[in-house]
């Protein structure tokens, strides 16, 4: 009995040894059978080309899973997938979550000219080996991809499409510059590659991507040498070539080229660039060198480097010595180039001198300074307090007898309220307004005969708006009202209309339109016993009538207002002057026939109706 007892301990250290010697090789088998189905769940994690994300390990019966999910859904499922696994004791959960990043940015480096590195964050969702071959395929052969950037949450929707629209900016500009996006913000900075990139470029930023917005685009243009630019003029409008440091200049240049065009077509191609010497003012620039264009009738203003040059058919002979001391007087760092200017007779010649509320206004061409200067003084006797606008330019081509037809026109022009005269070779025309109808029907019949032989002439004179008509009665009040008008009291011992007499007379002319079936009688008025005459004046002077009234014509006035006065002694009242009163009267008659007045509705009262009157009276007569 003691003997097999002894038998049965002894064989205990070899039962032991065998179970120790066996559970390695049944661990390393369970690991294995869980492992497998473990590696294909992991695998599973990178779908649709992204790198699989969940790593497993068995240890023992237990399973140690870890790994960052892309998103919740991706975590989720993978925790349930391993826990369906069979034989496992449990499961040792180190996984977790992608961050999430806000802002989300992402930027391409143009690292070298075969060479863009991808930095920032990229969607946890796309696998960095998908998200590279997608954007590679756009890229031409010989440039490169290095993407280091780190996965992460929070990328915008339609991430690719932006991230495409980058690189393929990205690719206009030199090495060194990058693309960059910021959530939905996309931006752009360097320096353009060529002048036809930066084109490209502008262009394509016209059309960012649905959803994102451009924002801060600081891209140089790129450098050329010689910097060119030119204006030219022509039959079919203005043409703008070369270069523009800048879109805002480029903005200044085309609203001063359509300015001058003034309607004619303008053309621009015009590119931006870098290259406009140093201290060179572009906005200066601009300014001279479309006054120098506007002297060219056809040819074209041009910079080379830092040379202006005008070139072409010239407008006029005055514009041919205008450009020259134009480019004398150019921008600082703007030298002069050549200035090659001819100029030949113009045709059609045109002048227009027009007559406003406050100026005559003259335009158009002058053959020299001479005429310009006989035209100022024919306008001088018709100048009531208006200026003189003179915008003409001196030319060659005149047609004969010009001045002639300019002065005649400029008489006419004179006994219009308002109008215009213009020459067009050898064709005058009048044109404008009458102040009153009877006016009107004179000058077109009188202008008629006034065009220098061989010359043609139209005349196109209307009469203000008519005054309405009133009724007898009214009449009769309004001119009983005139009747004792204190205005209208002449100086001793004259007959000359005063200044303050042409507002009521002028209400008189009004009245006598709107009361057709009147006859008016002036009647003068004589001096106070006594009143001593003024002295005798070297040359009688009228008043000069306001604008757009008639004038008086020259000497007619003079002549019967100047005769010497009698002369008296201190101790010898003045003795009465008894043909004063008609002479006053008939002064005002003549004023208001020319105001168009009908010779049959206007007289002087007869001599005894000045008796005692000290003011000029108007009456009414059936």
């Amino acid at each position: 009995m003691a003997i097999r007892s002894i038998g049965w301990l002894a064989g205990l250290p070899l039962l032991a040894g065998a179970w120790v010697a066996a559970t390695p090789f049944a661990e390393t088998r369970l690991e294995a059978a869980l492992e497998a189905p473990a590696a294909t769940i992991a695998a599973g994690t990178g779908r649709d080309g992204a790198e699989p994300w969940l790593r497993v390990e068995a240890r023992g019966r237990d399973l140690l899973a870890s790994g960052e999910a892309p998103m919740q859904s991706a975590l989720d499922e993978a925790r349930a997938a391993l826990a369906d696994l069979p034989g496992h004791r449990r499961i040792l959960d180190r996984l977790g979550l992608v961050a999430e990043v806000a802002p989300f940015t992402w930027a391409a480096i143009h690292r070298a000219p075969d060479r863009l590195d991808l930095i920032g964050h990229r969607p946890a969702e796309i696998g960095r080996t998908a998200l590279t071959e997608a954007l590679s395929a756009g890229l031409p052969a010989g440039l490169s991809l290095r993407d280091a950037a780190r996965a992460a949450r929070g990328a915008p929707e339609h991430f690719s499409d932006a991230a495409r629209f980058l690189l393929a900016q990205v690719q206009h500009l030199k090495p060194g510059a990058t693309a960059a996006m910021r959530d939905r913000v996309l931006s752009l900075r360097g320096e353009a590659a060529s002048v036809e990139a930066y084109a490209g470029l502008k262009a394509d930023l016209a059309q960012a991507p649905a959803g994102f917005t451009i924002g801060e685009v600081a891209v140089e243009p790129a450098l050329v040498t010689p910097f060119t630019w030119s204006a030219s003029r022509g039959p079919e409008g203005l043409r703008l070539d070369g270069y523009t440091v800048s879109e805002a200049d480029r903005a200044a240049i085309l609203a001063a080229a359509r300015l001058l065009a003034d309607g004619a077509p303008v053309t621009d191609a015009m590119r931006t660039a870098r290259g406009l010497p140093a201290g060179i003012d572009a906005r200066a620039l601009t300014d001279r060198a479309f006054a120098a264009l506007a002297l060219v009738r056809e040819g074209r203003v041009s910079l080379d480097g830092a040379a202006l040059s005008i070139q072409g058919s010239a407008i006029d002979i005055q514009a041919v010595r205008e450009a020259e001391a134009l480019a004398d007087n150019l921008p600082a760092g703007v030298s002069r180039g050549p200035v090659a200017l001819t100029a030949s007779p113009v045709s059609p010649y045109l002048v227009t001198i027009r007559r406003g509320p406050d100026a005559f206004t003259l335009t158009g061409h002058l053959p020299d300074a001479e005429a310009r200067q006989a035209l100022r003084t024919a306008l001088r006797p018709y100048l009531y307090g208006e200026r003189i606008v003179d915008r003409t330019r001196l030319a060659e081509g005149a047609p004969p007898a010009l001045l002639d037809g300019l002065n005649a026109g400029i008489g006419v022009l004179g006994q219009l309220a308002e109008g215009e005269v213009s020459v067009r070779d050898q064709s005058l025309r009048i044109a404008g307004e009458g102040l009153y109808p009877e006016s009107a029907r004179r000058i077109a019949t009188e202008a008629a005969r006034i065009a220098p032989a061989g010359w043609r002439i139209d005349v196109a004179v209307d009469a203000r708006g008519a005054a309405p008509l009133r009724d007898p009665a009214a009449c009769a009040k309004t001119f009983a009202a005139l009747a004792t008008e204190p205005t209208l009291r002449f100086d001793p011992g004259s007959a000359d209309l005063k200044a303050a007499f042409y507002t009521v007379l002028d209400g008189v002319a009004d009245l006598a339109r709107a009361c057709p079936q009147a006859r008016i009688e002036v009647a003068g008025h004589d001096d106070p016993p006594g009143t001593a005459p003024p002295p005798a004046p070297k040359e009688a002077a009228t008043p000069a009538p306001p604008k757009g009234k008639p004038a008086a014509k020259p000497g007619k006035q003079a002549s019967k207002n100047t005769e010497k006065p009698t002369e008296t002694s201190a101790d010898t009242p003045a003795m009465p002057d008894p043909g004063l009163p008609q002479r006053r009267a008939a002064a005002i008659v003549d004023y208001l026939l020319k105001a168009g007045i009908p010779a049959g509705r206007i007289a002087a009262a007869p001599a005894e109706a000045a008796t005692d009157r000290r003011t000029v009276a108007f009456a009414l007569r059936s």
